[in-house]
């Protein structure tokens, strides 16, 4: 929804934010204890309460379809559902959803033999290297070091998940799919405009780089937010999230940056199904409530999302990267792992470590359980987490 030339939030729980509290929010903070979110002083403790892992890059190129296709080549395999893992449980690549997280809403994605990278944000700070904020934990690779990206999503243009840098590394080399708008950033970082697509909410197009029988398609989807990257720009382009199909069934949500409303989500299973494979939802960023609510959920509404879409796993990211807001910058971490063992749902929902490469199956187990508007109760025998290939990965059966 349009309002005098900008976009705006129709969700009742929205409480759009004015100049003046924005600036009465910074100068607060200038009167904070420090250090802000309780981040440790020690580069080694904070190393020690946020660890990380260089990603299992062996496996991220095993899964990549230009690897595939270089196999079929030289005709090492026979089928494109063969793979030389299949002792530790893999599954099938045509199956297999791998995520690898960056930091805050940045993820290295694997899924139809496509590398997509999420909301890009590699650099040490945000706005200024003077000003900051800085990056309290590095990433766990550059982005050289992964293979290729065929796919960029942008869920909208805060510094933060739109990092002009990263835009200007990856250039015309990948596919962009950005909300309304949002183009004009990659343009002045040197993306031609035949290299992404700008959609808006409810918008579906094919995935790029898949074959239509396979049934792949993208949806540009609501979330409860804002956009801009100075005072002067609110709001002038638009923000979303994402959802990835397969014939037509929901695989993986992309939440990008949101607040929590209940129709919103609803919305969004009600158009698309439950069922939802993987929900990587943001979870940190949240207090002060009566200032953050409508902006970003916090580990209570990410599981609460979760229920709403009916997802099967959720991912919970978008803390632990920089302080940008008043909790602890290990809370959203342990309550929602606190949350998810209350919910008897701990083989389901994880605050990942950096760099770690998670592995899901995106095989139909049963008709029946995506069909339901409500998550199924896990089955101890059937679901379950572990550690493959020397611990570099973990497993979600």
């Amino acid at each position: 929804m349009v309002v005098g030339g900008k976009y705006v939030n129709p969700f009742p729980e929205y409480r759009p934010q004015t100049v003046y509290e924005f600036i009465f929010c910074r100068i607060y903070e200038l009167f904070q204890e420090r250090p802000r979110g309780g981040v440790p002083t020690d580069l080694d403790e904070i190393r020690r309460s946020l660890p990380a892992r260089r990603p299992d890059f062996e496996l991220l190129l095993q899964t990549s379809r230009d690897y595939q296709n270089l196999r079929h080549n030289k005709d090492e395999i026979n089928n494109a559902n063969q793979t030389n893992e299949t002792d530790e449980g893999l599954p099938p690549v045509a199956d297999r959803l791998t995520l690898t997280w960056m930091g805050q809403s940045c993820a290295f994605a694997q899924m139809a033999g496509l590398n997509v990278l999420t909301d890009p944000c590699f650099g040490k700070h945000l706005v200024s290297p003077y000003l900051g904020p800085k990056r309290i934990s590095p990433p766990p690779c550059q982005l050289a070091e992964l293979p290729k990206v065929d796919l960029v999503l942008v869920s909208h243009d805060h510094p933060d998940h739109l990092e002009l840098e990263t835009v200007a590394e990856i250039g015309n080399s990948a596919m962009w799919i950005v909300p309304t708008g949002v183009g004009k950033h990659l343009e002045s970082a040197g993306v031609e405009r035949e290299q992404y697509r700008e959609l808006t909410w409810w918008q579906t197009m094919p995935l790029p780089g898949t074959d239509a029988r396979d049934g792949w398609e993208i949806a540009c989807t609501p979330a409860m937010h804002w956009s801009g990257r100075k005072m002067l720009d609110a709001n002038t382009t638009l923000w979303c999230s994402f959802v990835v199909l397969r014939h037509g069934k929901p695989m993986f949500f992309h939440a990008g940056d949101t607040g929590y409303s209940y129709p919103l989500f609803a919305g969004i299973r009600r158009v698309f199904g439950a069922g939802c494979k993987v929900a990587m939802v943001p979870c940190g960023a949240y207090t002060p409530r009566w200032h953050l609510r409508s902006q970003h959920t916090n580990p209570q509404e990410a599981v609460q999302i979760m229920k709403d879409l009916a997802a099967r796993k959720l991912v919970g990211v978008h803390w632990g990267t920089f302080v940008l807001s008043e909790e602890h910058f290990l809370e959203p971490r342990d309550l929602l792992h606190s949350l998810a063992a209350r919910e008897k749902r701990s083989q389901d929902i994880v605050a990942p470590e950096f760099g770690r490469t998670l592995v899901f199956n995106l095989a139909d187990k049963s008709d029946a359980a995506d069909d339901a508007t409500e998550p199924t109760e896990p089955d101890t025998a059937l679901d379950q987490v572990r550690p493959i290939r020397n611990g570099n990965a973990l497993l979600f059966d």
